[in-house]
């Protein structure tokens, strides 16, 4: 007891010393802090300061910089070119890069102008550069470029337009058919200006409704129009006869129509000036289209300016009972049709069309000639080019009446793709039968054979021409198994003609012809 009250008491003066010293340390350590918050005001000032200092040098480093490019390039002489040339020259690239086409990305107009501030000033006031406007949604599914059109438009001055615009819901966001709509509609104001304009998109993607847009417009300037939209209700959509349903204001240079089997009735401009017409259903899907009666398509057939047709998949029914009437096509100079075997036995073995120059079919059984052929067949004279893609022969005797009908062909292309079926094959036989030249006017033979003795063939169809200036064109594949695969029959077929290799990267889109129409890819694409 005496102990613990003893510590008390030594304990009692040491704790009021305590206390008295934190009251006289209180105001040290306020001060402290307030020259530490001071300091710290001071430094956030110089920082604030220095900051700004470099700001000022960064501007400066940069003026200094271009002060410095500028005096540089005084003395390059591209640069010094009059503007003249340089708009030549941003005029050739730009038109080089759409050679086949698709330009690359980045677009060769906003490389330039992204090149040096001269640059940049020419080529935002040259029309010419911002006047072909692609948006391609599988190639750059991540925006909808609308402020890029609206600055084309902008830029393009009253320079005729070039719209090419593909759409797929399925690779973008919930809110870009909106975009998408709005981009569309932002082109109407300037339909004066279209020369060019094009449409595909997908089932997902509702733009029936754009032909209400479009069905009072007056459309002067525009060449060319494809409407491709992938629509699901082909029950509504089918037509009979060819009555307009946009552009009633009139098209009166129109004369390049694409459609796919989905657009027809809504989706209709002026025909009168037609001259290159493609009906295609790249899907081929077939038996869900119904593109149109069999009356359409004779309709279409006897338009006065065709001169191009290319039709592909089950668009027209077939007619109600055969028939043997002459199908006169005075101006038909380019004819494709492919993914059809039923309509083209009542079409091709009765079509009289003296100006024809190329004709390709893919895809098709190949027809027989009507028995006994019709007093008003005639051959066509100057057809030059023939090409037969995947296509199936019934009946061997096609070979010697179709040969009859096309004595003058030049250019004989032929590509099978299955084991199965091989036209070149019984060509080959039907001629050894005979011992004589279908085609013996023929100098180019182009031929892509997917079967294991195709060098064979290839020997023997040249053996039987006996022209040594006979040229054989095949895929650079094929010419480098036979080499190791069988290098003396590759020495024969050497000896024998003229052995050429297609570039790689070929491929069979100039159609028609002649013709400047967009080098769009399609059903008869052809890569080699």
């Amino acid at each position: 007891m005496k102990a613990r009250e003893q510590i008390r008491k030594s304990r009692a003066p040491m704790s009021f010393r305590s206390n008295s010293q934190d009251s006289k340390d209180r105001p040290s350590r306020e001060r402290r802090l307030r020259d530490l918050a001071d300091r710290k005001e001071e430094l956030q000032l110089e920082r604030e300061v220095v900051a700004s200092k470099l700001e000022k040098l960064d501007y400066e480093i940069i003026q200094t910089r271009a002060e410095y490019g500028t005096l540089h390039n005084e003395t390059a002489p591209i640069l010094n070119l009059p503007i003249e040339i340089l708009c030549r020259m941003f005029e050739a690239a730009h038109n080089a890069s759409f050679a086949e086409g698709i330009p690359n990305n980045p677009l060769i107009e906003v490389t330039i102008s992204h090149i040096c501030r001269g640059w940049r000033s020419i080529a935002l006031s040259l029309p010419l550069l911002w006047s072909r406007f692609r948006h391609d949604a599988s190639e750059l599914p991540e925006r909808i470029p609308v402020d890029r059109l609206v600055a084309y438009l902008e830029r393009s001055g009253s320079r005729l337009l070039d719209l090419h615009f593909a759409f797929a819901k399925s690779v973008l966001s919930e809110g870009s058919l909106a975009l998408f709509n709005s981009m569309l509609e932002s082109t109407i104001p300037h339909v004066a200006r279209w020369r060019r304009f094009s449409l595909f998109s997908d089932e997902d993607v509702p733009v029936l409704a754009f032909c209400d847009k479009l069905k009072h417009l007056e459309a002067p300037n525009l060449e060319h129009f494809t409407m491709c939209p992938g629509l699901e209700e082909p029950e509504s959509l089918i037509f009979d006869g060819l009555s307009l349903s946009v552009f009633l204001g009139g098209a009166p240079k129109l004369f390049h129509l694409r459609l796919d089997p989905t657009c027809p009735s809504k989706y209709l401009p002026p025909f009168s000036n037609v001259t290159v017409l493609r009906l295609e259903d790249e899907s081929l899907d077939l038996g869900v289209w119904n593109f149109g009666s069999y009356s359409t398509f004779l309709e279409i057939l006897a338009l006065p300016s065709l001169s191009s047709l290319s039709i592909v998949g089950e668009q027209f029914r077939k007619p109600d009972s055969p028939h043997s009437s002459k199908i006169t096509m005075n101006n038909l100079k380019h004819l494709r049709y492919g993914g059809d075997s039923d309509l083209i036995d009542h079409f091709l073995p009765f079509l009289f069309a003296p100006l024809l120059e190329t004709l390709i079919l893919s895809n098709i059984e190949l027809p027989l000639p009507p028995t006994p052929f019709p007093k008003f067949m005639r051959p066509f004279s100057k057809l030059h080019s023939l090409e037969l893609i995947d296509c199936v022969d019934t009946d061997i005797r096609f070979f010697t009446s179709f040969a009859a009908l096309t004595p003058h062909v030049t250019n004989l292309t032929i590509v099978d793709g299955s084991s199965s079926n091989n036209i070149f094959q019984d060509m080959v036989e039907k001629l050894n039968e005979e011992g004589t030249t279908l085609w013996p006017n023929v100098k180019i033979l182009t031929g892509i054979l997917f079967h294991e003795d195709s060098l064979n063939h290839y020997i023997s169809f040249a053996k039987m021409f006996k022209n040594p200036e006979l040229i054989i064109c095949t895929g650079a594949s094929f010419a480098s198994d036979w080499r190791s695969m069988d290098p003396e029959g590759y020495e024969l077929l050497q000896s024998i003609c003229i052995l050429e290799q297609m570039p790689a990267g070929k491929r069979l889109v100039s159609w028609p012809p002649g013709v400047d129409v967009p080098a769009e890819d399609g059903f008869f694409t052809i890569e080699y």
